[in-house]
Order: structure tokens, then sequence, then C-alpha cells
């Protein structure tokens, strides 16, 4: 692969390719076709991927941090990627394998993590507002100082997660398993908690004020 043509910004149609621990660090990657790319430890950081279909691409412990990434990433594999403070509003993220990856202070806001797999992600101080996490595993993650008020999270796994003073305000938790969930100090003000687990959960100085039908 020509890195001086990539850089120049002449190639979209990138699906397949093998990038692997390249260098494209603040590149213009919008509206390329990276569908089931190999992108694994590539550095990617303040890149621009806004529009990037990346639907079964493998970023196994990609340089994401700061980058436009409100894309497609369906299905793809950001395993112990490094998304701080990135940019993923919106981004469909649906199915993705999201294990152990850092999203400190990310926006994912209105995002997509429909049965993504998020565990032992770090998402402290991130902003999910309005996201929708129904099915996802989030076992082991730590939401700490995150804003997740109005997101969808029915039937999410949610077991031994910390949320301390997270932002839960009108979710919809119906039928999580929150069991061993550290809420400590926690806003879950107009929450749907209908058929949650909460066996064994950190409650104190959380508000659970019952949610309106």
């Amino acid at each position: 692969m020509d890195l001086e043509t990539l850089r120049a910004g002449k190639l979209k149609q990138l699906a397949g390719v093998d990038l692997e621990d390249a260098d494209l660090a603040d590149l213009d990657l919008s509206r390329a076709n990276l569908a089931g790319a190999r992108l694994n430890g590539a550095n990617l950081r303040g890149a621009k991927l806004t529009g990037a279909t990346l639907d079964g691409a493998s970023l196994l412990g990609c340089q994401l941090a700061r980058s436009d990434a409100r894309a497609n990433w369906l299905g793809a594999n950001l395993m112990q990627a490094d998304l701080t403070e990135a940019d993923l509003r919106g981004a469909n993220l649906r199915g993705a394998n999201l294990m152990q990856s850092y999203l400190s202070h990310t926006s994912l806001a209105g995002a997509f993590l429909s049965g993504a797999n998020l565990m032992g992600v770090n998402l402290q101080g991130g902003d999910l507002r309005g996201a929708d996490l129904r099915g996802a595993n989030l076992n082991g993650a730590n939401l700490s100082g995150s804003n997740l008020a109005q997101a969808d999270l029915q039937g999410a796994i949610l077991t031994a997660v910390t949320a301390e003073e997270t932002n839960l305000r009108d979710a919809n938790l119906a039928g999580a398993n929150l069991s061993g969930a550290n809420l400590l100090c926690a806003e879950l003000q107009g929450a749907n908690l209908q058929g949650a687990v909460l066996a064994g959960a950190c409650l104190k100085g959380t508000c659970l004020e019952q949610h309106e039908s």
C-alpha cells in the first residue's frame, strides 16, 4: 500500500486492505470504504473517519484517540483500542467488540451499541446520552462520572460495573442485570428499573425514584 497516496486522500476504496501497524495519524479517511480492513495496532490518532465504512474491520489495539470516528463500525473488532476523547456520536457499533477498550471522555451520544461487547471498558466521563445499548455486555466496565441520561440499556449486562456518580436519569434499565454493581451516588431519577436485577449492588447515596408509567 502506497501510504503517500493514501495520505493525499486519493484512495477511498480500501475494503480488505492490510494496514497493520501503519502510521495513519491525522489522516483524512472520511467516507472511505474500509470494510473488512486489517488495522491492528495502527496509529489513527486524530484521524477523520466521518462517514467511513469499517464494518467487520479489525482494529485490535488501534490508537484512535481524539479521532472523528462517526462511522459504520458494525461488527468491528476494537478490542483494547484507545478511543480516548474520540468523537463517536451517532456511530453504528452494533455487535462490535470493544472489550477492554479505552473510551475515557469519549462522545458516544446517540450511538448504536446494541449487542456490543463492552466488557471491562473504561468509559469514565463518557457521553452516552440517548445511546442504544440494548443487550450490550458491560460486565466489569468503568462508567464512573459518565452521562447515560435517556440511554436504552434494556436487557444489558451491567454486572460488577463501577458507576459512581453516573448520570442514569430517565435511562431504560428494564430487565438489565446490575448484580454487584457499584452505583454509589448515581443519579437514577426517572429510570425504568422494571425487572432489573440489583442483587448485591451498592446503592448508597443513590436516588431510586420510581419511574412513572
